[in-house]
């Protein structure tokens, strides 16, 4: 029998989703809802708040609400899926590490125009399903016009999709600094897609092998070969497109490639454990090439989820160099590059966007050069 709280729950989660239908609705906007599982144990009530503040303060204060015993939905306003993918990943990553605990499956998908209610919470729930249902545990997304998980031909799925809404964002990378232009796809066929670009750009995409491309209704991300530019038409023309499970595209905020070596350390209960050499730096993470011999033994020692202390000197306006010590976890390794995932301090972080500032202007000087130039 269902109590007078669970009924009063129902209705008051419906009257908040259905708010969010209409509101996007009547003016054209997009959102995404998330939901994800967790099993609260309310001796530990304390550790469920917490984490539910974390949630909540990590998606820019989204609602959240209780579906049902140990599920519960995030609806992300203004969000798109490739958007709301990224940081849900990443928002389970650093649950993990700050808490010591997992969301037992997540699932995500983008409101549609032509969605109802029921339509919605559906296809959400097949998707929470897959990733409860998955062998290893991973996010499982989708929308109403692409279901990345059961399109047999997603490059076929492409050319309806790009017939439906040609819009799309193109993505460059200039020494670390994101190059964004919105774009449109003129004609795809056979595998290639003709893509007219703004005229001054033509020169830079010139030089370039590949580009990314962003979808609003597709979850990943596509990374493309640029095969031939037309200066006259504004097109470039693109073949071999590729869908991928992460891109450059996903970092959040400005990343910036060092001019001059920056030497790194990575430490562990006070004790040295690997130098690097720093290649990257965002405010949130920094990506770090190292001897292979050095990464086999850190990984011998298993590290891989550990919190660890990261040292090193940024230059400042003034040629002056500035120690930084940030905690840090291992985010992913790949041959001689180690990713990590930094938490600042306020005094840390400050330091770190100034340097990045400096990069920054630098490198815009060197972008603005290449295209006059061009």
């Amino acid at each position: 029998m269902i109590s007078r709280y669970e009924s009063i729950n129902g209705y008051l989660n419906k009257g908040v989703l259905e708010s969010n239908i209409s509101f996007a609705k009547e003016n054209e906007s997009h959102f995404c809802i998330a939901k994800f599982g967790f099993e609260v144990d309310l001796d530990d009530a304390f550790l469920f708040k917490n984490i539910i503040s974390f949630i909540h303060l990590s998606t820019d204060f989204s609602p959240i609400i209780q579906q049902s015993n140990d599920t519960f939905l995030v609806i992300l306003r203004d969000y798109k899926i490739h958007n709301a993918k990224s940081m849900l990943q990443k928002l389970d990553t650093n649950i993990k590490q700050k808490f010591k605990v997992e969301l037992s499956a997540i699932g995500v998908t983008m409101f549609d125009e032509e969605d109802t209610l029921k339509s919605l919470l559906d296809r959400l729930d097949k998707y929470f399903v897959m990733s409860k249902l998955s062998s290893r545990k991973k996010i499982f997304y989708g929308t109403a016009c692409f279901d990345f998980y059961e399109s047999q031909n997603k490059k076929d799925a492409l050319i309806s999709m790009f017939k439906k809404k040609s819009e799309v964002t193109l993505c460059n990378f200039f020494n670390g600094i994101p190059i964004k232009e919105e774009a449109n796809v003129l004609q795809m066929d056979d595998g290639i897609a003709q893509v007219k670009v703004e005229s001054p750009k033509i020169a830079f995409y010139a030089k370039e092998e590949f580009t990314f491309l962003q979808h609003d209704q597709i979850p990943n991300i596509i990374k493309a070969n640029i095969i031939k530019t037309d200066p006259v038409r504004s097109l470039i023309i693109l073949n071999n497109l590729e869908f991928l499970d992460a891109s450059p595209v996903d970092r959040s905020g400005i990343r910036v490639t060092p001019d001059k070596d920056i030497f790194s350390s990575l430490s562990h209960a006070k004790k040295r454990i690997i130098d690097a050499m720093l290649i990257n730096i965002s405010e949130s993470s920094v990506a770090l090439k190292a001897k292979i011999t050095d990464i086999e033994k850190l990984l011998e020692k298993t590290f891989l989820n550990k919190e660890m202390e990261l040292e090193f000197q940024l230059p400042t306006e003034k040629s002056f160099l500035t120690k930084v010590i940030v905690k840090a976890f291992i985010f992913s390794i790949m041959n001689d590059m180690i990713v990590v995932n930094i938490q600042p301090n306020p005094a840390m972080r400050a330091k770190i966007r100034q340097y990045i500032g400096l990069r920054q202007n630098a490198l815009l000087v060197d972008l603005k050069q290449q295209f006059k130039r061009g």
